[in-house]
């Protein structure tokens, strides 16, 4: 069933239950916070570089919530980035991150992007983006509307040090759905399976995708379930596909066309994705700098 994006009413109404979903998101849905491994902050480990993957259409509400609390919560790690993908955003994501990110940018912690190019979301675009761009040996991909948790980038470095750069870590527990995407793997692990699968419809199943041709290629999967770092702002079905298309389908109708080709390609051991038309090729604009480049 197609989405109405012209319904007012609609719209009001995804509003007011966003603002509901907030209340409840941030003080009544209960974690259990564990306190961390002192290990995790040992000096006897490598310091791997870590980059969080994070990339936004229209969802500057969710950024407002998240992005500086995640910056401040892992600040004190050695060799931390965030970068930022503007996936041609028009509701001021450049104004907000021009006067309110501006010195984590000054301070080589942000690198925001912004391309002008995309009329619609594409999820594996957007994130293969986000990837390619980044610098750390670590790469994690980090939705929007997720919290990382106080010190998440130490103990992503604590379990890659333990169980070496082939792991692939998933940060999910039932019933805190909302970090599916959370996804940590080596750069180069990353690139040898192509990234994420662009010829995907626009949303849906391309994490779990990613996941299972990972574990299909030899990654060692972990499951990390510590709530401390589970933390997220839900959404409705209306906003998982409202950028999608000018007239969007309902986000399950693109999450189980995707999972079938996704299932399709593994059991046929297709598990590099984009080997013909390549990834990551919008051209980007880096720190407000005007240059459109592709990386």
């Amino acid at each position: 069933m197609a989405i109405n994006k012209s319904s007012t009413q609609k719209r009001l109404m995804n509003f007011a239950e966003r603002k509901l979903r907030l209340f409840r998101d941030k003080f009544i849905r209960k974690y259990n916070n564990e306190q961390l491994p002192a290990e995790i902050y040992s000096e006897d480990q490598k310091f791997h570089s870590i980059t969080f993957c994070i990339t936004c259409m229209n969802r500057l509400f969710h950024l407002k919530e998240t992005l500086k609390k995640n910056i401040e919560d892992n600040i004190n790690y050695p060799h931390v980035e965030f970068v930022l993908i503007n996936y041609n955003s028009q509701d001021g994501l450049d104004e907000w991150v021009k006067a309110n990110m501006q010195k984590y940018i000054d301070q080589g912690i942000l690198s925001y992007y912004y391309t002008n190019e995309p009329k619609n979301f594409h999820a594996s675009i957007a994130k293969n983006l986000a990837h390619k761009v980044s610098e750390g040996e670590i790469l994690c991909n980090l939705d929007g509307d997720n919290f990382t948790g106080k010190d998440f980038a130490f103990y992503i470095n604590y379990m890659v040090n333990h169980h070496g750069e082939n792991v692939l870590l998933h940060f999910r527990k039932k019933p805190f759905w909302g970090t599916e995407g959370r996804i940590v793997m080596s750069r180069d692990n990353f690139f040898k399976l192509g990234g994420y699968d662009e010829t995907f419809l626009p949303i849906g199943h391309e994490d779990h995708d990613l996941i299972n041709r990972a574990k299909a290629f030899g990654l060692e999967y972990h499951n990390i379930q510590v709530e401390n770092f589970l933390r997220y702002l839900s959404n409705s079905t209306l906003e998982k596909s409202i950028n999608c298309d000018d007239e969007p389908e309902n986000y399950y109708n693109y999450e189980s066309g995707n999972r079938k080709v996704s299932d399709d390609n593994i059991a046929n051991n297709r598990l590099v994705a984009n080997t013909e038309a390549g990834w990551g090729n919008i051209p980007l604009s880096k720190n407000f700098d005007n240059k459109f480049l592709k990386y």
